[in-house]
């Protein structure tokens, strides 16, 4: 998700019992047959600050044993906890119903089939993870991957068969930075090979990602007009916000544009009419209260090793406000860079996404500098069928691929779950779109 969060930079003042807590721990565990690991895991002794990590293990899978592959997945605002992408859009072997109650996914839906997967709450002050040091905080891009890039070099410490596997990085929307940014500190020490610790990175994917604010926020009011979300003299005004926001950036005051964007989407859906910004053929904004009540359960948090005094949240405002300025910061670059190392990379996109719409998804694609672009851009868009339906449009070429999903907003893996997966597995098998 994007332009919604929460942070803890907490400082838990407590007593010595509570200080111990706070140290960290993780430990398998086991419900309604699902299997995995989970729990903080210390990133600086001397403050007690934490990362947490939510492992499921692939059903009938055994993590410690196997070669299945390993899926990250990192959650987008910034600000917005994983946990949401694993019990409610569908990805992990659980999820929750309509009444709260946690339920074995579909088969067809959820990735475990084919994965093990690891959701961390990032950056600290995110879901469960907490900073007791505002020393500890980062607040761009590249410094705050470079100490989750640490947090897996402690994990494969105490589990060193997880990351001897093939591993891929996704996430969504502002996953577009973390993504990317994750990406390349792994490529960047797998290269200085300092502790031996290498990751075997095969590919990364990203949802409706916000990377390039400079090129992407310019599409706002062409794909609102012609989606008739607004009229013709609403559409200056977008134009107005946009252009303004596009002068900042040239002018270095990124804090400022971001303010400013921030005022935009709210206008936007007004004038249409209320609609719901993740998918604007909607018009009831998301509920996450039944996410935020099980992760609030004591039970939840014995079970999976947590501190009982942490508060968990969806998203964190706090956050999401301390990267203001990292918001309008373009990871282009890094993407560039990723390209260059011969790593996959896919982009999908919902096509009824109003935060991230596909006009700023397309302009952002067209400026990645490699050595593919040209022949790219020339590569035949195709139609991705499954089961005999039109799911979307697929564009390829060597290590790049876009795919724009039918029938999905800013969620996709809630609004296409089986289509999603189906994305996935032919990224991940080199299968094809056509």
């Amino acid at each position: 998700m994007i332009l919604v969060s929460w942070i803890l930079i907490g400082v838990f003042a407590c007593g010595k019992e509570e200080v111990e807590e706070n140290l960290g721990s993780d430990g398998p565990w086991n419900y309604l047959g699902v299997t995995g690991f989970a729990g903080t895991v210390t990133m600086n002794t001397l403050t007690g600050s934490a990362l947490f990590y939510w492992l499921f293990e692939a059903i009938d899978g055994n993590i410690t044993s196997d070669s299945l592959p390993l899926m990250i997945w990192l959650e987008g605002g910034p600000g917005c906890s994983g946990s949401v992408g694993m019990i409610w859009e569908n990805i992990s072997p659980l999820h929750l119903s309509s009444t709260g109650q946690p339920i074995r996914t579909p088969l067809n839906l959820t990735w475990g089939t084919n994965f093990h997967i690891m959701s961390i709450d990032f950056p600290y002050g995110t879901g469960y993870s907490f900073a007791n040091s505002a020393s500890d905080d980062k607040n761009t891009t590249e410094s705050a991957t470079y100490y989750l890039w640490r947090f897996l070099q402690k994990l494969s410490s105490k589990y060193p068969t997880w990351f001897t596997r093939p591993v891929y990085i996704f996430g969504e929307s502002y996953g577009g930075h973390w993504v990317p940014g994750l990406a390349y500190n792994i490529l960047m020490q797998n290269s200085l090979n300092p502790t031996g610790f290498v990751i075997n990175l095969k590919g990364i994917g990203m949802g409706d990602p916000w990377i390039d604010p400079i090129s992407q926020i310019p599409t706002y009011s062409i794909f609102t007009v012609s989606n008739t979300l607004v009229n013709q003299y609403q559409q200056s005004i977008v134009s107005l916000y946009q252009n303004t926001v596009n002068t900042l950036l040239k002018s270095g005051q990124l804090a400022e544009a971001s303010a400013t964007w921030d005022s935009v989407m709210p206008i936007i859906a007004s004038f249409a009419g209320g609609v719901n910004v993740y998918n604007f053929r909607e018009f009831q904004d998301y509920d996450f209260s039944i996410v935020d009540s099980f992760m609030n359960l004591k039970s939840t948090k014995t079970m999976l090793n947590v501190p009982s005094s942490i508060q968990w949240l969806d998203c964190n405002m706090t956050v999401y406000a301390y990267y203001q300025v990292d918001i309008m910061n373009s990871t282009l670059s890094l993407l560039s860079y990723i390209l260059s190392q011969n790593i996959s990379v896919i982009i999908y996109q919902g096509q009824d996404d109003l935060i991230v719409p596909t006009t700023s998804t397309q302009a952002m694609i067209s400026k990645i500098n490699w050595s593919g672009a040209t022949n790219f851009a020339g590569a035949t868009k195709v139609n991705w069928i499954v089961d005999g339906t039109l799911a979307g449009y697929a564009q390829s070429y060597s290590y790049l691929t876009f795919v724009s999903i039918l029938q999905s907003g800013h969620l996709t893996d809630l609004d296409q779950p089986y289509n999603v997966k189906d994305l996935v597995l032919r990224f991940t098998n080199g299968t094809g779109w056509n």
